[in-house]
């Protein structure tokens, strides 16, 4: 799995919009128990009240399938409300559950009228376990 690319990045919606990232291929079907020591990791730079104005939110879900372009939802949701202020950059860990399917994406959804956040990029990365 070390061979694999397993990271992409994807820049966030515009007002009230939806991107999905570029898959992560796993490398084989129903791949769990080799995935077990690894979370994934989703890197958002800061976040000015410009990008995501007070009360607006981003929603940001991890798909899974074993087809490509995954885009069942596996319960993995983290949402960052706006506040006014900027908003520090932040990593968001996920533990990938032993179901997971060979394709992994991650929606955004920006909603309640935020600003334009495509000139912010997201990072997603599979890497190995080190928190406990």
């Amino acid at each position: 799995m070390k061979d694999l690319n397993l990271t992409v990045t994807r820049a966030l919606p515009t007002s009230d919009g939806t991107v999905t990232s570029p898959d992560l291929d796993l490398g084989c079907a129903k791949p769990g128990a080799s995935v077990r020591d690894a979370e994934l990791v989703i890197e958002i730079p800061a976040l000015t009240s410009t990008h995501l104005p007070s009360a607006d939110t981003l929603t940001i879900t991890v798909q899974s399938g074993e087809s490509a372009s995954p885009s069942a939802s596996i319960n993995l949701v983290k949402v960052i409300t706006g506040t006014g202020s900027t908003i520090a950059a932040q990593e968001i860990y996920f533990r990938l559950p032993s179901t997971i399917g060979r394709y992994v994406n991650v929606k955004f959804v920006a909603a309640g009228g935020t600003g334009d956040m495509s000139g912010v990029t997201a990072t997603i990365s599979l890497r190995p376990k080190l928190r406990k």
